[in-house]
């Protein structure tokens, strides 16, 4: 999976997509490869998560071989619009273009897409990871290259826009990691999204990430019967039916990696860095 010119982590909201994105830079960076990490729409998450205040629009090292950015629309489609598009700096009609960019269907998308395709054409990086959009938002940025070249079928940013497409669907490039939790809502937007990407061909899945999994009970039915009333036995029939719970919806997904539920007071940080090590094992 590292492998690649480009990931892009999604999933539901509240499913650790942050905190997967920086385990998976984490992991690449120890490889010796050189990583750029890009939050797409949101930094915050992503900054907790590699220990950090705050991300910027330029490229940071945190780590060794490891910087981050974090997306700024306004500054991308003026980036954007000089380098992909060879227009002088629009200074004050920037703004003009920001309400576009707001309006016209996947202008904004396109915008944010062409930044890190920008990012991956270079040769600062070994590989760009993106912490992505929502599930439920993902499948319009992949989608955004198309619906530009649809509006505009011919010149620049019909090439721009064809590049950008050539390189999603180039499954030995660019690939999604899909995380999700073992709980109902999850799943069934992470299998709707499945079906759509590969309905349409937008991405090659390179991975689907089951994060925050229980690990089996340690008593058998049997046992559990023995074990006298009192705080060890509610415990215990609590887990066992958290646990049957979210295996019965973990058992209707496509297979998967799983990530342990990690216990315990931690920081971002430190979830970041514990999923790294055991996602390393997998």
């Amino acid at each position: 999976m590292l492998e690649r010119d480009l990931l892009i982590v999604t999933g539901k909201g509240g499913v650790g997509r942050s905190a997967l994105a920086a385990a998976l830079g984490l992991r690449a960076a120890r490889h010796g490869a050189s990583v750029l990490l890009i939050g797409m729409t949101d930094a915050l998450g992503l900054a907790l998560h590699l220990r950090a205040e705050t991300l910027d629009y330029e490229p940071r090292e945190l780590r060794p071989g490891l910087h981050a950015i974090a997306i700024e629309p306004v500054p991308a489609l003026d980036e954007y619009l000089r380098i992909q598009l060879r227009l002088p700096r629009m200074g004050p009609m920037t703004r003009a273009f920001h309400v576009l960019a707001e309006t016209v269907p996947g202008i904004r998308e396109t915008v944010i897409m062409g930044k890190i395709l920008y990012e991956v054409r270079r040769t600062n990086w070994d590989i760009v990871i993106a912490d992505g959009p929502p599930i439920g938002q993902v499948a319009s940025y992949l989608r955004a290259p198309s619906t530009i070249q649809g509006l505009v079928p011919s010149g620049r940013v019909a090439e721009q826009s064809g590049w950008m497409r050539e390189t999603l669907e180039d499954p030995g490039r660019s690939g999604l990691v899909m995380a999700t939790l073992g709980e109902e809502l999850p799943v069934s937007e992470t299998l709707e999204a499945l079906d759509t990407i590969a309905h349409e061909g937008l991405i090659d899945v390179a991975d689907l990430v089951v994060n925050r999994v229980l690990p089996p009970p340690d008593l058998s039915d049997g046992d559990l019967v023995r074990v006298p009333e009192g705080p060890h036995r509610q415990a215990a029939v609590l887990h066992e039916g958290l646990y049957r719970q979210q295996r019965s919806w973990i058992d209707r997904l496509p297979a998967a990696t799983e990530l342990p539920y990690l216990f315990g007071l931690l920081t971002p940080g430190e979830v970041s860095a514990r999923l790294a090590d055991i996602w390393e094992t997998r």
